[in-house]
């Protein structure tokens, strides 16, 4: 651009400047209205979803070829009762650890989603149906008050003399992480994202990326933080999608499912959930399955709120320490480290995180050092060895103490602490 005359060049330059901030503003507003815009579509979109089963026999089929004749007629099937009830198909799947197919639909009929659920549960063909849910990542918020984890470090140097988590790995079903971050990258043996709206995101999520750190990060790499299980391997399932900043994360029943059914096949040792929401017949079953098959599944439980799947009996239900003696929590809940907990971000970056989430990956971390000593480890054995190593309570709840679980009564090892103590 030429000047005029008598102005000189830097009033040019900063009205040019302040024309390309003002326009990138409106671009930045833009964007932000839109994002916001998308989860309200999206979120309407979800909210008119319904998810129903039938049985399709692929439990019992194991390794043969599916028969021909019989998947066309389910398809036939399906699709009459797609037209019955006014519903458009979305997607499909096989559960093969119920003997299921799952079928995800839209309501496209004038009659309520409650109604439709009423008349679909009434079929016989139909094994079980339900709205699709949605749940929240737990407990998930940056805290820089203190800026220093009391995680037990000293402890933890002195029990990875004993376990270090080798031969485990632990399902880590959360939002993407960050797969080349060095302290995950040589971690990380399995990862598959079952969010289809969100399929081009992986390894910018903040959630999963900060979950997987506090399990196993790696130790003797000259870099940041070591894990509570450095040797554990992690499997990646992203089931969630990270929102505008990594507050806002959330999932529905079916990419849940999806990434239930995929763990199931891929038989990690331990399961871990930081996650939320409400109670869902499908999810219910899956993790009914998983722990019968002997994996170990760790959720986070939210004080106050649902807290589904971890008040399920079979889970093992983790709160963070700093709760009140009013909070109310599932009765199998352990209270564990969940407070400015230093660990993995995206970009290879590190951040103080808090909540359940962290506390929740804390215990998965515990689980993964015990299950290296006992290969055989339980939910319930985990559950009752960290009772009995517990030298706090809050009404009865136990406070995780990670020396005196995994050390079993070596106290001699355990001379510092590794409580993280209710004030």
């Amino acid at each position: 651009m030429r000047n005029m005359p008598g102005t000189p060049e830097r009033v040019v330059g900063a009205t040019l400047l302040r024309s390309f901030i003002a326009v990138l503003a409106v671009g930045v507003v833009l964007t932000g209205c839109r994002s916001a815009q998308e989860v309200r579509d999206r979120d309407a979109y979800i909210e008119r979803q319904i998810v129903f089963t039938i049985p399709d026999g692929s439990r019992d089929i194991g390794d043969k070829l599916p028969d021909p004749l019989a998947e066309q007629r389910q398809q036939s099937m399906i699709a009459r009762i797609l037209r019955l009830h006014d519903l458009k198909k979305i997607s499909q799947w096989s559960v093969r650890a119920l003997g299921l197919r799952a079928v995800v639909a839209e309501v496209t009929g004038p009659g309520s989603i409650a109604d439709i659920i009423r008349r679909l549960r009434s079929d016989k063909r139909i094994e079980s149906a339900d709205v699709v849910r949605k749940y929240r990542l737990l407990g998930y918020n940056d805290a820089y008050f203190h800026m220093q984890a009391s995680f037990g470090q000293n402890d933890l140097e002195m029990i990875h003399g004993l376990a270090m988590g080798r031969d485990v790995t632990v399902g880590v079903i959360d939002t993407g992480m960050d797969r080349l971050h060095p302290e995950l990258k040589d971690r990380i043996v399995y990862s598959a994202n079952f969010v289809a709206h969100d399929a081009n995101r992986f390894d910018e999520d903040d959630h999963g990326t900060a979950v997987a750190g506090v399990i196993s990060s790696e130790a003797n790499n000259e870099l940041g933080i070591v894990g509570v299980a450095p040797a554990a391997k992690i499997m990646a399932f992203k089931a969630c999608w990270q929102g505008q900043n990594h507050r806002d994360a959330g999932c529905d029943s079916v990419s849940l499912a999806r990434a239930l059914v995929a763990a199931i096949g891929e038989k990690p040792d331990i399961i871990n959930l930081s996650l939320a929401g409400s109670d869902d017949l499908l999810i219910r079953r899956l993790i009914k399955t998983a722990t019968d098959r002997g994996i170990i599944v760790v959720a986070a439980a939210e004080a106050n709120g649902e807290s589904f799947p971890a008040s399920m009996d079979e889970v093992i239900a983790v709160s963070e320490s700093l709760i009140s003696a009013t909070d109310v929590l599932p009765v199998n809940s352990v209270l564990a480290h969940g407070t400015d907990v230093l660990t993995t971000t995206p970009g290879s970056t590190y951040a103080f995180r808090s909540g359940s989430s962290m506390a929740s990956a804390y215990v998965s971390g515990i689980a993964a050092l015990l299950k290296e000593q006992q290969p055989n480890l339980t939910s319930a054995s985990l559950m009752a060895q960290i009772r009995r190593a517990a030298s706090a309570h809050v009404d009865a709840l136990p406070i995780v103490d990670l020396c005196a679980t995994v050390a079993r009564g070596d106290g001699e090892l355990c001379k510092s602490t590794s409580v993280a103590r209710n004030p």
